[in-house]
């Protein structure tokens, strides 16, 4: 059978040969070449694309699955931590059916504390990041961990756990937490007015509580640890994104309560 498609084939090219010329003949060969060719190169960048895609979406999974584990370290998620958690999901997921996707995931691990080496071990194993890159995903690891000003015993066994999955020294680890705990510029407050909360929001003394609540969203994800890290910036400037990230967080819990209670 298969040589007697051949043999069709050959006739139907000595055909196309003998009745339009040998002219007419190579001008359709040399563009079907071309078509071929572009073709070859469409279907390999799309290949590319689709292995990047699907890199980029095992990244966001088990970084959520690892958040999730910090997040209900102390037995409940708080509201800045799921807030958190929020801004993550609609800046890295591709579309809403991947966000639920990572939602289910979340909520998934979060009810397991027990096996967050585990999780971080396949991390690794399925995604295999230089150790730089690891050492990023840790830092956003320790600012979820930090962002409540809750930074349990818990926490900080799960974050060891982690780090030790991830090949990362102790010393490395508890250097990095004990700089954000410490970090306070020389202009830094040690507590907030109503006035000053105001003015990191960038709202004025009318606004709403919707207002309040797009000022933060839109400031929280432009300091956001995960846009940090992505933007690769110094460590200064790191330091002082995670500190304006605090910021912004206890501005809108104070202009959150003041405004409710109107």
């Amino acid at each position: 059978m298969i040589f007697i498609i051949l043999l069709v084939a050959i006739f139907a090219f000595y055909y196309y040969y003998k009745t339009w010329g040998k002219e007419d003949f190579s001008s359709t060969i040399n563009k079907f070449s071309r078509g071929a060719k572009g073709f070859a190169r469409d279907f390999s960048r799309g290949v590319m694309e689709e292995r990047i895609d699907e890199f980029r979406r095992r990244v966001n999974y088990y970084v959520i699955a690892l958040l999730a584990k910090i997040a209900k370290s102390d037995g409940r998620v708080s509201e800045e931590e799921a807030d958190m958690i929020a801004q993550l999901l609609n800046a890295n997921a591709k579309d809403e059916r991947e966000r639920e996707f990572l939602k289910r995931g979340f909520n998934e691990h979060k009810e397991n504390l027990s096996d967050v080496y585990e999780v971080a071990r396949e991390f690794i194993k399925e995604v295999p990041l230089p150790k730089e890159e690891l050492f990023n995903i840790l830092k956003v690891l320790v600012f979820m961990a930090l962002i409540d000003s809750d930074f349990s015993p818990k926490k900080q066994e799960l974050l060891n756990q982690i780090a030790r999955a991830f090949s990362i020294s102790q010393n490395a680890l508890n250097a990095f937490i004990n700089e954000l705990r410490n970090y306070k510029p020389s202009n830094s407050k040690q507590s907030m007015d109503i006035n000053t909360a105001y003015g990191i929001l960038n709202l004025d003394k009318n606004a709403s509580i919707e207002d309040a609540k797009k000022a933060y969203r839109r400031l929280a994800k432009q300091y956001h640890p995960d846009v940090l890290n992505a933007n690769k910036v110094s460590d200064e400037q790191l330091k002082q994104g995670v500190l304006k990230f605090q910021q912004i967080n206890e501005a809108y819990e104070l202009l959150k309560k003041k405004l409710e209670n109107r």
